[in-house]
């Protein structure tokens, strides 16, 4: 996890995995990947650890002191391969996201029940009043960021129900011959 003691922040800095985003404000630390053996696992998931010469994934990431509380400003930028929903083609989009949060001290009161959290809630992270789990909040930002249902082109046209050929690149379809009484792709479900 990536812990950040609050004796290093000040009045705000600044850190950065992969190429600069924005301009930080702050003065800015780049950060490796392999630092961080958490965010290096979801960037595999999502295949987003390229060679060298690529860059599929960017992170901006500005901590301001503001009293007891902090305020992360988190700028993201990723190409991660992701499954199209319905023509199960694996392919590249680009994912631009901002984000905001809170980090306010821990009351240490527990909560008796359940309750509804508000939006204000869920932006919001606590802090043990030495340092910032900041790897929670990364993790929320860069799979909240991710399409619900994912489509590899807007007008995809899925899988054929008959045969399983993808209609977006099928040339020849059972669908494509309403007279044929058997699909031409049959065989290989057989």
């Amino acid at each position: 996890y990536w812990r950040l003691p609050l004796n290093q922040i000040g009045s705000g800095c600044s850190f950065s995995f992969g190429s600069p985003i924005a301009p930080p404000r702050f003065k800015e630390t780049s950060l490796a990947f392999n630092q961080h053996e958490w965010l290096e696992s979801i960037l595999s998931e999502l295949d987003c650890l390229a060679p060298a010469s690529e860059n599929f994934f960017s992170l901006l990431l500005e901590v301001e002191k503001q009293s007891e509380t902090y305020r992360v400003h988190a700028h993201l930028r990723m190409f991660p391969k992701l499954e199209c929903v319905r023509s199960l083609t694996p392919f590249r989009t680009d994912i631009t996201s901002k984000s905001e949060a809170l980090f306010v001290k821990a009351t240490g009161q527990q909560s008796s029940g359940e309750h509804e959290l508000s939006e204000s809630e869920l932006e919001s992270y606590e802090h043990d009043g030495s340092a910032l789990n900041l790897s929670d909040f990364v993790t929320d930002l860069i799979y909240t960021s991710l399409p619900d249902f994912p489509l590899c082109q807007a007008e995809c046209r899925g899988l054929c129900s008959n045969c399983g050929c993808n209609l977006n690149e099928a040339k020849a379809c059972c669908q494509a011959d309403s007279s044929a009484d058997e699909c031409p792709h049959a065989h290989f479900f057989q």
